[in-house]
């Protein structure tokens, strides 16, 4: 009996595009972090690694500017008008 645990290899990306970027990205870091010690040459862990280190900073840049973004339309009042619109709109009877 094999002592390797058994992890499948399909996943799932759920939620809008750009959920879904970011679940891939994880997914790339993640599995470049594993392949590194997969016993590969030295040249394919250095690129392995930049992989990994890549695929993290750009998750971490999109991160950013969703906050970013966020900030800005907060500033501008953008955000308010989007909740108020929201609203459902009652009559006073």
């Amino acid at each position: 009996m094999s002592s390797q645990t058994i992890v499948s290899d399909t996943f799932t990306l759920s939620g809008e595009h750009l959920d879904r970027l970011r679940q891939a990205l994880k997914v790339v870091a993640h599995q470049a972090r594993l392949a590194q010690n997969a016993g590969y040459g030295r040249n394919v862990e250095d690129v392995l690694a930049e992989t990994e280190e890549v695929a993290g900073s750009q998750a971490a840049l999109l991160d950013n500017a969703l906050d970013a973004d966020k900030a800005e339309a907060e500033y501008s009042g953008e955000a308010e008008r989007a909740r108020r619109a929201s609203y459902p709109i009652y009559r006073a009877a």
